[in-house]
């Protein structure tokens, strides 16, 4: 049996591609040679944050990482440099929510930061204040820096852990709360403080009013500032925004008020303590079991007029 031609072009065609592979394999050890022996040139810091304050700048990253300037790692070996370790370091600093380091092409030391941004300001029981982000993180108040305006939380416990699961809880009903006050300009305009009771309930106090909101556990935070706007638009702007001494809004799909003692006003003919549902809008007395819907023209508030046109 004849012996199998062998073919000289196959033969060149895979030396070229061992040749190809060789000369790519040359060239990439060389470059990872000449980045092993390159040198910083400089250290470049980014900082991101949605804050109004910034409370890390460029001068904590240089210290965390023990460069004073951004010319401190110049001349240092980049092989040298250990990027995670750095990372680690700049992570455990509290306002960090997250950091990146890389050379880029120009051999830069590139830091990528991203800051935590306070939500709220919160006063423990034990009378300490903090900051607390939206993951329910402790911030430290920073002394020198601007303040910042938010909405004001007391009486929590001195110190919340997410991973104790009644400490979680609290947290994001705390959130909820915020979450809401952050995004409504009336409500961030007449809520001046959410209080936890050693009851372990809620309360708002408002801006314009003597009255109190009872908000139950802080659930379900959007409905019941939903059910309380109804309830202010349909009830308190016609009779005044002192007659009643509680709101209570820890009962599903009501709102529950007591009148103010003492209280007289040229409505009272016409409206008791109530029970309000949303529709109809019901108001029912505590005292007597008369109940009525709400008509005829009342007095409108300067004060309810001028949070609703903030």
């Amino acid at each position: 049996m004849p012996g199998k031609k062998i073919s000289i072009r196959k033969v060149l065609v895979a030396l070229s591609w061992m040749l190809v592979g060789a000369t790519l394999l040359v060239v990439l050890i060389a470059a990872i040679n000449r980045t092993n022996d390159a040198n910083c040139s400089v250290i470049k810091v980014t900082i991101e944050g949605s804050g109004e304050t910034s409370f890390v700048d460029r001068g904590d990253i240089l210290s965390i990482i023990g460069a004073k300037t951004t010319r401190s790692f110049a001349g240092k070996s980049m092989q040298s440099i250990d990027l995670r370790g750095l990372e680690n370091r700049i992570r455990k600093n509290v306002w960090v929510r997250d950091a990146e380091l890389y050379f880029n092409a120009d051999r830069e030391l590139e830091i990528m930061v991203k800051e935590r941004t306070p939500v709220v300001r919160v006063f423990t029981a034990n009378g300490a204040s903090w900051y607390m982000d939206t993951a329910g993180v402790y911030l430290p108040i920073v002394y020198g820096k601007a303040p910042v305006k938010l909405p004001v939380v007391t009486g929590l416990p001195e110190k919340l852990l997410k991973r104790r699961s009644g400490d979680s809880s609290l947290i994001a009903r705390v959130l909820g709360i915020v979450e809401v006050l952050n995004k409504d300009p009336f409500w961030d305009a007449q809520i001046e403080q959410v209080v936890y009771t050693p009851e372990k309930q809620i309360e708002l106090i408002p801006l314009v009013g003597n009255h109190r909101i009872l908000f139950g556990n802080g659930s379900e935070a959007a409905k019941k500032f939903s059910r309380l706007k109804l309830f202010y638009e349909k009830v308190l702007i016609k009779t005044g925004m002192n007659y009643y001494a509680t709101i209570d809004l820890g009962f599903a799909g009501q709102v529950v008020a007591t009148r103010a003692a003492g209280i007289s006003t040229p409505v009272d003919k016409n409206i008791v303590p109530y029970k309000l549902t949303i529709a109809p809008l019901q108001v029912s007395n505590p005292v007597s079991s008369e109940s009525r819907l709400l008509s005829g023209p009342a007095p409108v508030t300067t004060a309810l007029k001028q949070l609703k046109t903030r």
